[in-house]
């Protein structure tokens, strides 16, 4: 049992089945709360104006500032405890509204860093960009929801570029595609498969070449990426769902309860019995 997925449309109680885009410019931010477990179906970019708090994407706590911008992709957990005085922009949309399916945001990927300062100069001309977005999605004129797709890549090509500047994420082609198509496969299987030479198959090369691969560019092993994701997802079902940790094992692909435990024990040093008390 994997968790359910929530819509845009269910977060802001909207009278339809299906939103592909929404954006809020929030005085001060609040976010509507769902009361069941949940995943999001869609990404968000969040831009701090003014405010300071944290901001917690799955289990890990960034600083909240102004000129900041936080990443969510579809899946992933997350809080915020924010001072009463942040305001800033808040865009969502689903995969199918992305004008350029094909286009590869690093920010939304697996391995991307989940925030970002803004300089002075890319802060300013996001503003203007969001708030013609926020016009636009305001008035829905003749053809508005084709200009809507092509302003938000505007936003998210200048996000891109101020990402890259900060990150350096530019990567040889090969490696970029290895390691870009390992995330993927990963993403599929990974409840499934944790072995590093199912992967490697997949993606036709060794499991050393794989391992070599992921060190040099991420810093961490193949293996060191699969088990993380494996304990991610532990961590949210934990935190997000009712289920008991046998069906928690299960689910994961774990055929022994007390392995599962051993497991998760070892590389977050609390059982998870003790992580769900902690984080509920």
């Amino acid at each position: 049992m994997l968790l359910p997925t929530v819509g845009i449309e269910k977060i802001f109680n909207l009278p339809y089945t299906q939103e592909d885009f929404k954006i809020v410019y929030h005085t001060p931010i609040g976010m509507p709360v769902i009361p069941q477990a949940h995943k999001h179906d869609f990404y968000m970019a969040l831009l701090i104006e003014k405010g300071t708090g944290t901001h917690t994407i799955d289990f890990f706590e960034h600083e909240v500032n102004p000129k900041t911008v936080f990443f969510l992709a579809p899946g992933q957990a997350h809080q915020w405890n924010l001072s009463k005085d942040t305001s800033g922009f808040q865009v969502m949309f689903s995969p199918d509204f992305l004008l350029q399916v094909q286009q590869k945001f690093p920010f939304f990927t697996p391995s991307g860093k989940s925030s970002l300062v803004l300089t002075d100069n890319d802060y300013h001309q996001l503003v203007i960009e969001l708030k013609s977005l926020l016009l636009e999605a305001s008035d829905q004129q003749a053809f508005y929801l084709d200009l809507l797709q092509h302003k938000l890549q505007i936003v998210l090509l200048l996000l891109k570029r101020a990402y890259q500047a900060s990150f350096k994420t530019e990567l040889p082609h090969a490696d970029h595609r290895i390691l870009s198509r390992f995330h993927q496969v990963l993403e599929k299987h990974y409840h499934t498969n944790s072995d590093v030479a199912y992967y490697a198959n997949i993606l036709n090369v060794t499991p050393n070449y794989l391992n070599q691969v992921c060190r040099k560019r991420s810093g961490s092993t193949a293996g060191d990426q699969i088990r993380e994701r494996i304990l991610l997802e532990a961590k949210r079902m934990l935190t997000l769902t009712s289920l008991d940790v046998k069906e928690i094992a299960f689910t994961l692909g774990f055929n022994d309860t007390s392995y599962f435990s051993r497991f998760f024990r070892k590389y977050t040093k609390s059982s998870p019995v003790e992580f769900r008390k902690i984080n509920n």
